[in-house]
C-alpha cells in the first residue's frame, strides 16, 4: 500500500508540473524575509541578519547595490555568498538579474544544504544556467557531492534567461521530493538526500556581475492537492453461499 500511495502522489505531481502554478508545497511561517540592505559590504565574517540568521561570503566579492545585493568576479571560484539557519521543508524565492559581458559566465544557484550531516556537497541545488559548461543549459535539478566531485542531474528543461532582466527562481523541498519553477518552466524529482535538515542557504552567481534581490525563505507543508486519498474503509465481507 505505501507504494501505491508513492505512485499515486508521483503521478499527482506530473499531473500539475507542466504548469508555473504547480506546487509541491504551500507556504507556512515566513523564516526569512531579506532584502540585503542590511550591510554594505559583505566579509568571511558571520554578520547578522534578523534572529537566528547569519550571512557570510565564501567566495567573490559582494557588496549592497540599490536594489539588493551585487556579487563580483575577479579572479578563483566564482561568487558564493552563504545564508546561515536552520530550516526543513521549505519554499525558498529570489529574484536575480546579470549584466552580459565577454567571456564571463552567467547563471544562478540555490544551494540548501547541511555541512555537518552532508559534509562537502549541496544538498539540493536549482541552477538558471545561462552558459556555465560544466551545466546543462536550463533550469537544473541536481544533488551535488564536491569531493569525489559527483553530481547527480535530478531534472532539466531548458529554459532562457535573458541579460539585464530580473527572474525570479523558486525552490520547493517536501521530504526528499524537490520543485523548481522560473519563467514558466518547472522542474521536478526526488533525491534522498534532499530530506536532510538545512543549515545553510549558498547562493552561487557566474563570472558576469550578478545582482540578487528579495529573498524569502518559508516554512513548507505538502500541497494537499497531491497527497493521496485516504483509502476507503473495506465493506463487510461477502456472504458465502
Amino acid at each position: 500500500m505505501p507504494r501505491l500511495r508513492r505512485l499515486a502522489a508521483a503521478l499527482s505531481l506530473l499531473a500539475l508540473a507542466g504548469s508555473l502554478s504547480a506546487q509541491l508545497a504551500e507556504k507556512g511561517p515566513l523564516l526569512l524575509e531579506e532584502n540585503f540592505q542590511r550591510h554594505a559590504t559583505y566579509t568571511k565574517e558571520r554578520l547578522p541578519l534578523q534572529p537566528g540568521w547569519t550571512v557570510r561570503v565564501a567566495h567573490g566579492q559582494w557588496t549592497r547595490s540599490a536594489d539588493g545585493v551585487r556579487s563580483t568576479w575577479e579572479t578563483g571560484h566564482s561568487p558564493v555568498l552563504v545564508l546561515e539557519g536552520e530550516f526543513g521543508d521549505v519554499i525558498i524565492e529570489l529574484e536575480f538579474r546579470y549584466r552580459a559581458e565577454p567571456g564571463k559566465w552567467a547563471a544562478c544557484r540555490l544551494s540548501p544544504t547541511n555541512q555537518v550531516l552532508n559534509p562537502r556537497a549541496y544538498a539540493a541545488s536549482i541552477w538558471a544556467n545561462v552558459d556555465f559548461k560544466s551545466r546543462a543549459i536550463g533550469l537544473v535539478l541536481e544533488h551535488d557531492e564536491w569531493s569525489p566531485g559527483h553530481i547527480t542531474q535530478v531534472s532539466r528543461k531548458l529554459a532562457e534567461f535573458a541579460p539585464d532582466t530580473w527572474h525570479t527562481l523558486r525552490l520547493e523541498l517536501i521530504g526528499d521530493r524537490a520543485l523548481a519553477a522560473s519563467g514558466g518552466i518547472t522542474v521536478h524529482g526526488a533525491h534522498e538526500k534532499f530530506a536532510l535538515p538545512k543549515t545553510s542557504l549558498w547562493l552561487g552567481t557566474g563570472q558576469s556581475p550578478h545582482e540578487l534581490r528579495r529573498l524569502r525563505i518559508y516554512a513548507a507543508r505538502p500541497n494537499p492537492a497531491l497527497q493521496p486519498a485516504p483509502a476507503r474503509p473495506a465493506g463487510p465481507p461477502a456472504p458465502s453461499r
